[in-house]
This record gives structure tokens, C-alpha cells and sequence, in this order.
């Protein structure tokens, strides 16, 4: 899954069915990024971002039993890694920026 920040500040969920990577990929700036991620998370470092569990079912398929599968053993994975976060309920993502 990739949460795909245009230049603007826009977000959408990308890759929703590869739940082998999972990244924020910047096509804008640090402060840009921050402003956008405050609508499904926060920027925890310039190198990683909270994504909220809310916003990324809601922009995947939530209905379908096979993808809630995928995004339960996703889950899973990254709690095992301290990917984590109960008290905001959200996962922990890599943050790559577009290279200029």
C-alpha cells in the first residue's frame, strides 16, 4: 500500500492490494507533507509518518473479506515490529521523497 502525496497535498491510497510495502511517497515538502498528513495521521520524523487505521480502510475495501484479510496479517506484521500505535490507532509508515 502506498499513500501517494501529489504536489499539492493530496492524498489517495495507492497499491491497495500489496500489503507487502507500505510507505508514504512525498511528491512535495516536509512542511507541505506535514499539512497533508494531518487529515489521515501525523508526520512522526521526516522519515516516517502515523497513518490512521480509519482512513486506510475507508480508502481500501473494507467490504471485500479477502482484502480485510490482507490488511488484518498487514497489521499484524507491523505490530509485531512495534508498527504500531493502540492510542492513536494508527500504523507506522516509511516516508520517500520524489527527488527533485
Amino acid at each position: 500500500m502506498i499513500i501517494s502525496i501529489d504536489p499539492a497535498g493530496a492524498a489517495t491510497l495507492d497499491d491497495i492490494d500489496n500489503f507487502k510495502a507500505f510507505k508514504v511517497a512525498a511528491a512535495c515538502g516536509a512542511n507541505l507533507l506535514a499539512e497533508a498528513l494531518t487529515r489521515l495521521g501525523r508526520l512522526d520524523t521526516n522519515d516516517h509518518a502515523w497513518i490512521s487505521r480509519n482512513w486506510l480502510l475507508a480508502q481500501g475495501r473494507p467490504g471485500d473479506d479477502t482484502w480485510l484479510a490482507g490488511f488484518r496479517a498487514m497489521e499484524q506484521y507491523a505490530s509485531a515490529h512495534g508498527w504500531v500505535d493502540p492510542a492513536t490507532d494508527s500504523l507506522r509508515a516509511h516516508i520517500e521523497y520524489a527527488s527533485s
